[in-house]
């Protein structure tokens, strides 16, 4: 079997998948429709080559932020942010993965309030189980460059929802523009969602800040996204290296995004080999499919050929990711769909 072939049968967990900047321009272009066909206005003027951000892009990590308003803007109501939610899902799903973790930040917009707003995508996924095979989970987004009563605010409605619906939402996370805010200041804010049962990733070491990236290793999340500079290589230092190898916290890589945001040079120079070889566990991901035009399969099929793994080490890579999904009750079935897959094909 080829490897791009492989790649998409490839039995695939996505455990780092913003909602809003996984949209594809299909999926933007059904959502304008939408919008023309009951006669809503659209705020969206950019044009959709604006979204996408390639390799050769001259936009870096801080341009990257500026995009997402235009997801934002089609996902105002929530009949898009249904669509959204489904279209995205189907696609994941078509794509091989077999399970999904996606994670978006409760937004208020004239349509609807920050409550309404994971409702929406709640009920969404619920409905999507009718028709679709993939397994849907939901990661509560706190944006760090956010006001704290805003923080405190996400933090309250993702117990909520814990409560209600503790199959579906599974976690809580801190992501946004890595120069803004604090993370010391969210630290309250995690041991409360921790208590009411829900599991934390953090966006970790997207810019050099040592101290951070310390401070974030030591608090012991669940998992941790990006972790570019964590070894010295690439902006880290002895200290915050050594404690992801002692802690060996599972970091969700994000190769095509790192290096189209200039976090990273080129594929063949990104951390993932340091990762890998350290034994630190390493699950494969998109961050944003529709903003790096990418997908999973793609991903795996990179980082396979940068860093010539073969079709056995690629299939053990998703296997071990099981492992680390928030939904502890989905982990038996995902496991076993892989050991199946990996038996059938002799790997």
């Amino acid at each position: 079997m080829d490897l791009n072939t492989f790649c998409r049968e490839l039995p695939k967990v996505e455990l780092h998948a913003h909602l809003n900047g996984s949209l594809s321009h299909s999926t933007m272009l059904q959502l304008k429709r939408h919008f023309a066909d009951t006669g809503k206005a659209d705020s969206t003027n950019a044009f959709f080559d604006e979204f996408q951000i390639g390799a050769g892009d001259t936009r870096n990590l801080s341009d990257c932020f500026q995009v997402f308003s235009i997801a934002h803007s089609l996902t105002s109501t929530p009949e898009t942010l249904a669509m959204a939610t489904k279209l995205t899902l189907q696609e994941f799903q078509d794509d091989g993965c077999c399970y999904i973790e996606l994670r978006s930040t409760p937004k208020d917009t004239p349509c609807m309030d920050k409550r309404q707003y994971i409702d929406t995508i709640v009920q969404a996924m619920q409905k999507s189980c009718v028709h679709l095979t993939i397994l849907s989970r939901l990661i509560i987004s706190i944006n760090r460059g956010s006001p704290l009563k805003e923080a405190e605010e996400i933090t309250d409605i993702a117990i909520e929802y814990k409560k209600k619906y503790p199959e579906v939402v599974v976690g809580m996370e801190i992501s946004g523009n890595p120069m803004l805010g604090r993370f010391q200041d969210f630290i309250p804010l995690l041991a409360k969602a921790r208590q009411a049962g829900l599991k934390i990733t953090l966006h970790c070491g997207e810019v050099c800040n040592p101290q951070e990236v310390l401070e974030m290793l030591q608090y012991k999340p669940d998992r941790i996204g990006h972790a570019v500079c964590v070894n010295p290589k690439y902006g880290g230092t002895n200290e915050t290296w050594r404690m992801l190898c002692e802690t060996k916290l599972p970091v969700e890589v994000c190769l095509t995004s790192n290096v189209n945001t200039k976090s990273t040079p080129d594929y063949d120079s990104h951390h993932f080999k340091e990762l890998y070889d350290a034994d630190i566990p390493v699950i494969i991901c998109t961050d944003d499919k529709g903003v790096f035009a990418t997908s999973l399969s793609q991903e795996y099929r990179l980082c396979g050929e940068t860093f010539n793994l073969s079709q056995s080490q690629l299939a053990r890579i998703a296997l071990n990711a099981c492992q680390y999904v928030f939904a502890e009750s989905a982990r038996k079935t995902l496991n076993d769909k892989l050991l199946n897959f990996i038996e059938k094909y002799e790997l």
